[in-house]
C-alpha cells in the first residue's frame, strides 16, 4: 500500500502564470512527511470498471483539412481495434447515420465536429461530441468570449464539450481555462505533431494547465487523441497520422448512450500506450492495476504535486489510501518507453468540521 506524502502548495482559486519554467517530464517531487489523516474525508465519487471501450475523439477527413474521406478514416480505426470514434471536421458535422455500413456491434461512430472559433485573433477550438447537428463558430473579442460561446452552443445542443489542444498556435493561456466551466474534457495530450502538448519554457504544458484548472476548481477530465489529418502522405515526416493517443472509456455496451454517458461523466482513461486491467475508487482508496510491466504509478494532488508512487508490474495492484488534505487525486502511469497513461482527478470531501483546518494546513505550509 502506498502511503500518503505531506502536500506542499497551497490550495488557490486563481491562475498563476508567469514566470514558467519547462514543463517537467513527471510532477515534482514530494515532501517527506506524512501528514495525519483528516477525520471523515472521502472521495466525492466512486467507480470501478474493468471493461473499457477504445476510441478517438478528435478526427478530421477531406470535408475540412484532413486528407482522406469519412468512409477511410472511420475504416482505419476500425480495422485498428478501436471500438468508436468521432469525426471532428471544423465547423462541419458529420452524420454518422449517412454511413451506416460502417457501424455494427464491434465499432461505433458517434456525431462530432470542431466548433473553430477565434478569440481576439488567437485559435479557439472545442470538439463538440454527441452532437447530431453543426454548431456556429465566430470571431470574438477575447478567448474566453469563445470558449464562453462553444460550452453554450454545445449544452443547448445536448453535447459533450471538449477543450482542444490549448497549446496550438499558443492559443489559450490557463487564465483563459475558467470560461470554459461547464465544459467536460480538457486535451491534456496530441498526436498532432504542431500541437506543443508538452509546452516549453515559456509556457506550460498540457498536463500542468489541467492541474492549474483542477486545483482553482474546473472539473475536467484529461483526454488523449489523435487529432488525425493524414492516411495518406507516408513521406511526411511531421504529418498528423491515426493510432498515436487514445481515451479508454468504462463501458460494458457499445451503444451511443453508454459511450456519451462515459464521456460526459469523465469515466475514462487517457493513454499513448499504456493500457490498464482496472481502476477502482472507493470511499478511501484509488486502485490503478496495469495490464503490462515493469510500469510507474504516481498519484497526484492539488498543485500537480506528486503525493506517492510505486513500481508495479503486470497486475499488480497500485492502491493509494486517502489522507484527506489533497484536495483531489488523479494517477498517472508510464512505462519502460516513456509513454504515459493519465487517469481521471478524483475529488476530496471534507466535512464542514474539519475543512477550515485542512485549508489552514495547506496554506501555512512553504510552496514545494
Amino acid at each position: 500500500m502506498l502511503m500518503a506524502v505531506v502536500l506542499r502548495t497551497a490550495q488557490t482559486n486563481r491562475f498563476d502564470e508567469d514566470p514558467f519554467s519547462s514543463a517537467p517530464s513527471a510532477p515534482a517531487a514530494p515532501a517527506p512527511a506524512a501528514e495525519p489523516a483528516v477525520e471523515g474525508a472521502h472521495f466525492a465519487r466512486t467507480f470501478t470498471a474493468s471493461s473499457f471501450r477504445r476510441g478517438n475523439l478528435h478526427t478530421h477527413t477531406n470535408l475540412s483539412d484532413g486528407d482522406s474521406s469519412p468512409v477511410d478514416i472511420y475504416t482505419w480505426y476500425r480495422e485498428h481495434g478501436y471500438d468508436f470514434v468521432a469525426i471532428t471536421d471544423h465547423n462541419t458535422f458529420t452524420n454518422p447515420a449517412d454511413y451506416p455500413w460502417l457501424t455494427d456491434s464491434h465499432f461505433l461512430a458517434i456525431g462530432g465536429e470542431e466548433v473553430t472559433m477565434q478569440g481576439a485573433g488567437r485559435q479557439v477550438h472545442m470538439n463538440a461530441l454527441c452532437t447530431d447537428r453543426r454548431l456556429a463558430g465566430g470571431k470574438f473579442a477575447t478567448a474566453k468570449e469563445a470558449l464562453v460561446h462553444g460550452v453554450a452552443e454545445i449544452r443547448e445542443a445536448g453535447g459533450v464539450s471538449l477543450i482542444n489542444h490549448p497549446n496550438f498556435t499558443w492559443g489559450l493561456k490557463a487564465s483563459d481555462l475558467p470560461a470554459a466551466l461547464g465544459a467536460n474534457l480538457l486535451e491534456i495530450y496530441s498526436g498532432h505533431p504542431y500541437v506543443n502538448s508538452l509546452g516549453d519554457g515559456t509556457h506550460p504544458s498540457h498536463e500542468a494547465m489541467w492541474d492549474m484548472a483542477l486545483t482553482a476548481g474546473l472539473d475536467f477530465t484529461g483526454v488523449a487523441v489523435d487529432d488525425t489529418h493524414h492516411l495518406r502522405r507516408s513521406n511526411r515526416t511531421r504529418a498528423s497520422r491515426p493510432g498515436r493517443a487514445w481515451v479508454e472509456v468504462f463501458a460494458e455496451s457499445l451503444d451511443p448512450a453508454s459511450i456519451c454517458h462515459a464521456l460526459r461523466d469523465g469515466l475514462l482513461y487517457a493513454s499513448n500506450g499504456p493500457s490498464l486491467r482496472s481502476i477502482e475508487v472507493t470511499d478511501e482508496t484509488y486502485t490503478v492495476v496495469p495490464a503490462e510491466g515493469g510500469v510507474t504509478v504516481q498519484f497526484i494532488g492539488t498543485g500537480g504535486r506528486l503525493i506517492a508512487q510505486r513500481a508495479v508490474e503486470a497486475g499488480e495492484p497500485a492502491k493509494y489510501t486517502l489522507a484527506g488534505w489533497e484536495g483531489y487525486v488523479r494517477a498517472r502511469l508510464t512505462n519502460k518507453a516513456g509513454k504515459t497513461a493519465w487517469m481521471p482527478a478524483v475529488r476530496v470531501h471534507v466535512p464542514a468540521s474539519e475543512a477550515n483546518a485542512t485549508r489552514s494546513q495547506l496554506e501555512e505550509r512553504p510552496p514545494g
